[in-house]
């Protein structure tokens, strides 16, 4: 015959029932939030981060990042990454409009542009992680940086600047422990540019420059150390051979004299027009005889926001670059 159990092995019974529930309802829902964290954050940490500048070990996950470089932002936000402060280009507002509403609402603070970063405000914004990858910065500077948190800069062999996209993108996607984010990123954007380069046959082999006109005359054609060179370049458009031969990979863009206007011949320019400066092409000589301008194959795209995306080739400028650009390219090269 079944007999009760005592009232005090039912309570205990029912307790014991009740706290199993409990951890099996926290242990479902944790089990959930960790999957999503592991999809996001794939990093184990500590991690070491090599550059330039020698190693930064970032001890945690960063959760306060300052993006000091110019377009470093733009990696951050395509990791999911919302930075607390930024260092815009130029005028820009904040990120360029390719990036912006990745922001997700927040707003984060504006360092200036032009002139040295206040490292007193850089301090106060506690960072975690200061990424200066697409910056200029010497040995003293990173000494003062890495005093106030885990700095990284550009890797060694590549020029102030020139960190190619790839590049940065691997190394900051590290940085913050989204390594395979980081790589799907690489291998989307690079998939994107295969294929407006397959839809574009007359880009192989084709060559041309980004322009930038030298007030003080002469031009600026950007280098194969530069994003905006690196951008035609990754669809097959290469420096005319009269600018490969002064380019020594030293700098991100050749300090052409007036006199030396005629290195620019090639099937396309890009020049980038600042505040209507453009129209000195037209009362140039020296340009006028180049046959690229006698052919009419000369594209001016605005500063902003053409000109600064071709400036960020980053994996969110990219194809926005692709989408303005790509169509202007192709019209001038169709007969060629």
């Amino acid at each position: 015959m079944h007999q009760s159990l005592p009232a005090r092995v039912r309570h205990r019974t029912a307790v014991l029932l009740c706290s199993l529930t409990a951890l099996l309802l926290v242990a479902s829902c944790g089990s959930a939030s960790d999957d999503q964290e592991q999809q996001a954050d794939d990093g184990t940490f500590p991690v070491t981060i090599e550059h330039s500048h020698g190693t930064t070990e970032i001890p945690k996950r960063p959760e306060r990042v300052i993006a000091l470089g110019y377009t470093d932002v733009d990696p951050l936000l395509a990791l999911d990454v919302v930075p607390v402060a930024m260092r815009p280009w130029s005028d820009l507002p904040g990120p360029g409009p390719w990036a912006a509403d990745r922001l997700r609402g927040a707003q984060p603070h504006l360092f200036q542009t032009q002139g040295d970063v206040d490292l007193e405000e850089v301090a106060s914004l506690q960072p975690d992680l200061i990424v200066a990858v697409n910056a200029a910065v010497d040995d003293a500077l990173y000494q003062r940086l890495s005093a106030l948190a885990p700095t990284i800069v550009r890797p060694a062999g590549y020029p102030d600047f020139g960190t190619p996209w790839q590049d940065t993108t691997r190394m900051i996607g590290k940085a913050v422990g989204r390594s395979e984010q980081a790589e799907q990123l690489v291998t989307d954007t690079q998939a994107r540019i295969d294929q407006v380069t397959a839809q574009h046959p007359e880009f192989a082999g084709a060559t041309g420059a980004v322009v930038l006109i030298n007030p003080q005359g002469g031009y600026w054609p950007y280098t194969r150390n530069d994003a905006r060179g690196r951008f035609l370049d990754s669809l097959g458009i290469k420096l005319p051979p009269a600018a490969q031969a002064l380019d020594d990979g030293k700098n991100f863009y050749l300090n052409l004299s007036p006199e030396q206007t005629s290195v620019l011949e090639s099937d396309v320019l890009v020049v980038i027009d600042q505040k209507g400066n453009s129209q000195r092409l037209s009362q140039d000589p020296l340009f006028q005889r180049l046959e690229v301008a006698k052919r009419g194959d000369v594209v001016v795209v605005p500063f902003t926001d053409a000109g600064i995306a071709l400036a960020h080739n980053t994996v969110l400028s990219i194809p926005y670059s692709l989408e303005t650009m790509a169509p202007l390219l192709a019209e001038k090269l169709a007969d060629r």
